[in-house]
């Protein structure tokens, strides 16, 4: 590392940039650190393609603007301590592991938004907020050769354990809500977490949170979870940011 201007710079910053499609600064809606001020990094690039994907201009079709590294360590420094790196899938480029290190030396806390599908040398993180994708992900009807690609590619559970052994995690769970949807993606979850080696005692490290965008099934969705949360040591995955601003961009 190197300092200058008051921060901290990975040395091979210099030059490296990010396409970037948002960043914002909001409270974070998702996770064990719900609520918290948080500044976003969403960078354009992902790997997978969920049916369901809440930002499509990171997948399906992504847009951004090239921006430098240094630029957004120093957009960083002027907001909250805790940032998100997220996307799209923000391990799929070196530059993001630059800027977390960057991040971190400055003093921030660090978050990883990922699907567990890519191990990315370097990478400096505070909480791997681990987001596995479920078999209703996939976009069979949609784009079928997408799906093909997606479903070969959207559980990697040795990559995954890689990167719970390594970060302190979370893993976040999508899931349907109606009885035999839930009954489906729960099985396919008891089994991942059975490969995972999920002890007991970290069971509340593991977020099931409600498939949907609209603010007012939410309460309902949440209910439905309730049950299955108590008996099966979960914690409920609440989606605060949709239950203020609804489903939009920059928050």
């Amino acid at each position: 590392m190197a300092f200058a201007g008051g921060l901290w710079h990975h040395p091979a910053m210099v030059g490296s940039r990010l396409r970037i499609q948002e960043r914002f600064v909001s409270l974070q809606g998702e996770g064990m650190l719900v609520g918290v001020p948080s500044a976003f990094i969403r960078v354009a690039g992902c790997n997978l393609r969920c049916q369901w994907c809440d930002s499509p201009q990171t997948s399906w079709a992504p847009v951004g603007e090239m921006t430098a590294v240094d630029e957004l360590v120093a957009w960083c420094a002027r907001g909250p301590r805790h940032v998100v790196l997220t996307g799209g899938e923000p391990l799929l480029f070196p530059a993001m592991g630059q800027l977390s290190c960057a991040l971190r030396a400055n003093g921030h806390h660090v978050t990883f938004e990922t699907a567990g599908t890519v191990w990315l040398e370097g990478a400096a993180a505070d909480l791997m907020s681990l987001s596995p994708k479920l078999a209703h992900s996939t976009p069979h009807a949609r784009d079928p050769e997408a799906a093909v690609k997606h479903e070969t590619r959207r559980l990697q559970p040795e990559i995954l354990r890689r990167l719970m052994a390594n970060y302190p995690w979370q893993l976040k769970f999508v899931v349907r809500t109606s009885a035999l949807e839930l009954a489906a993606d729960l099985r396919e979850i008891e089994s991942l977490l059975g490969e995972l080696k999920v002890c007991p005692q970290d069971r509340g490290r593991v977020l099931l949170m409600p498939e949907g965008t609209r603010p007012e099934l939410l309460s309902g969705a949440y209910e439905s979870l309730v049950q299955t949360c108590i008996e099966r040591g979960f914690r409920l995955g609440e989606r605060l940011h949709i239950a203020i601003f609804g489903h939009r961009p920059g928050t």
